[in-house]
């Protein structure tokens, strides 16, 4: 994490700015419940503990060796539909972060071993 972090709470701004991560995906994630909030009046407001275990997991996610649908379709000719349909459907295991999914290389390695026919 790396990051000093001395107040109580954070207000979804400051919180965009320490996770690198749009205003809008923070607020995304909020409202998903994906990261606890306060909301007093027209402002969000983040618990500390909140906001250090969402750099966390932000960084986990930042350092997934995968790829992204764009890369699987170079790789096989399939549509960008098709392989999100494989993802919704769960027989092709993929990390939302932020508005993308990341493949794990194991879990695409793992899918084609799967399908192989003979």
């Amino acid at each position: 994490m790396g990051q000093q972090i001395d107040n109580e709470y954070f207000t979804l701004k400051e919180t965009a700015k320490l996770s690198r991560t749009a205003y809008a995906t923070v607020k995304r994630n909020i409202e998903s419940g994906k990261l606890p909030a306060y909301h007093i009046g027209r402002k969000y407001f983040i618990k500390k503990e909140d906001v250090e275990a969402y750099l966390q997991d932000k960084e986990q996610h930042r350092n997934i060796d995968g790829y992204t649908i764009k890369e699987i379709m170079d790789i096989i000719p399939l549509s960008y539909a098709f392989i999100i349909e494989l993802i919704h459907s769960k027989k092709l295991e993929a990390i939302k972060v932020g508005r993308q999914y990341i493949i794990p290389k194991e879990k695409f390695e793992q899918f084609i071993k799967n399908n192989k026919i003979g």
